[in-house]
Order: C-alpha cells, then sequence, then structure tokens
C-alpha cells in the first residue's frame, strides 16, 4: 500500500497529489519486478534490477536513471514530528 506523508511533503515544497502518483507508479512496478523475482537496488546514487540465479552475488539485468540511496532505510520522527530517514 501507498502511503504518502501530506505532512512531509508540504514541508518539502511538493504537491502530495504529485508524490502520489510517482509513489503508486514506483509500487506498482516494485509489485511487477517482485513476481518476476527481480530486486530493484539503488546505492551511491545509481540503479540496478537485480536477480539472484543461486550463484554469488546477484545478476544485475538491468541500469536505472534516477536518484537511489540505498541505505537500510532507518526513520524517525524529528522535533517536529516529520518522518525522516538516516542522516
Amino acid at each position: 500500500m501507498t502511503r504518502i506523508n501530506e505532512s512531509e511533503c508540504e514541508a518539502a515544497g511538493l504537491d502530495p497529489k504529485e508524490v502520489k502518483r510517482i509513489a503508486s507508479g514506483l509500487s506498482r512496478y516494485a509489485k511487477q519486478a517482485e513476481k518476476l523475482g527481480i530486486c530493484i537496488f539503488g546505492g551511491s546514487g545509481a540503479g540496478s534490477l537485480m536477480v539472484n540465479d543461486g550463484e554469488p552475488g546477484r545478476l544485475v539485468v538491468a541500469d536505472i536513471d534516477g536518484d537511489f540511496d540505498g541505505g537500510n532505510g532507518a526513520c524517525q520522527e524529528d522535533e517536529n514530528g516529520l518522518l525522516r530517514g538516516e542522516c
């Protein structure tokens, strides 16, 4: 389920409707990838699609454009109650 954090969108100066459109599209594609056994990986500003074929290291089946961060996904609320990712 895609969930939009409206307060955080507004704090970032973003239109929550536009963020929802992007998030929903990414979620839809991620589900399609998962059905095919594809992992969407991001790190160091680059993205890739990977498949675990049972051998050491996943096969990189595609490189993808965009701004990707592959951190551990930790987040917490700041003193203003806004959800913030790892620093």
